[in-house]
């Protein structure tokens, strides 16, 4: 009885560690999304953007990634960087000045009004 005790008790202990791995992001690890925002095509940034506002400041890479990314030179992707950034709540707040930035330089009407509105999700 005390060695069937010992197994199950070494069973269920086997089963608490953690495994921990990399954070993922549409079954992609995070670090693969933060380079894809330097991708040459501009729909592929977009997505990177977009997948990478699902992690918000979980992972410390995404938040200093997406505030580069405000400098794309693409409006689309400006606009979803600057969604991607309001999603991220408290942990975003190094973004608010970026996005004060953006929305006071902006040369696309559409990244001003976005950029206002993500400001205002952070700043509460």
């Amino acid at each position: 009885m005390r060695i069937l005790t010992l197994v199950i008790f070494a069973l269920a202990l086997s089963g608490c560690t953690k495994k921990t791995g990399p954070i993922l992001a549409g079954g992609k690890p995070v670090n693969d999304w933060v380079r894809t925002l330097s991708d040459p095509d501009a729909r592929l940034r977009k997505k990177a953007a977009e997948k990478l506002g699902n992690v918000g400041a979980s992972d410390p890479a995404v938040v200093p990634a997406l505030c580069e990314a405000l400098k794309d030179q693409d409006a689309d992707v400006r606009c979803e960087v600057v969604l991607a950034l309001a999603k991220s709540g408290s942990g975003g707040k190094e973004a608010v000045e970026p996005l004060k930035v953006i929305g006071r330089q902006d040369r696309d009407a559409k990244v001003r009004a976005y950029a206002a509105k993500a400001l205002e999700k952070l700043e509460k």
